[in-house]
């Protein structure tokens, strides 16, 4: 990756499929939202019973952060300054 701007695409990708895997759960579940087209298939967690959808949820938005941070190092260290 010889180019800033890869890791910004990389960041926004793993910030995106944190919100729809993690996040959306939480507001679906609260306002009985279901969604529907090509994203109900990045909403696993809505399709498990009551305990572990929110522990898949928080695991999802734990993980995406994870993986933020260790993007946002890389970036760092490759482009210092």
């Amino acid at each position: 990756m010889n180019d800033p701007k890869s890791y910004d695409g990389l960041s926004s990708f793993v910030f995106m499929l944190g919100v729809y895997t993690g996040v959306v759960p939480f507001i679906s579940k609260l306002f009985g939202w279901k969604p529907d087209g090509p994203k109900r298939f990045l909403v696993i967690a809505l399709r498990l019973p009551s305990p572990a959808w929110w522990i898949v949820s928080l695991l999802a938005i734990g993980a995406a952060f994870a993986m933020l941070c260790w993007i946002d190092t890389a970036k760092k260290r490759r482009f210092p300054g």
